[in-house]
Parts: structure tokens; sequence; C-alpha cells
């Protein structure tokens, strides 16, 4: 699954340690600019759910 976080730099080191904490993270994008100041966006790549025999590729 593939999610998309706008914000700052406080809000999205919140929302990735959140997001770590509950979901197994297979990567995070650089920080991309949206064109508004001080506001950037950040995808991140969740792994396939740790139960199911399937690894994660990188």
């Amino acid at each position: 699954m593939r999610i998309r976080i706008d914000g700052t730099h406080a809000e999205l080191a919140h929302a990735i340690r959140q997001i770590r904490a509950v979901l197994p993270v297979g990567s995070v994008s650089r920080l991309l600019t949206t064109g508004r100041p001080y506001t950037w966006r950040v995808f991140i790549n969740t792994a396939p759910d740790r139960s199911t025999e399937r690894k994660w590729i990188t």
C-alpha cells in the first residue's frame, strides 16, 4: 500500500513514527515540495502483512 502525507517537517515526522508503530514500512520517499510554503509531501510504501508467507522485495 502506498500512503501520501502532506505537512510540515514536524507533522511528517510524527505521522511516520505513528505509522511505523502500526504497519511494517518498506520505504519512505524523499521530501517533495508541494508548492505551498513550509509544506512537504512524502510517500510511504508499506510491506505486506507480517503473517503472510511472502517477503518484502526492495
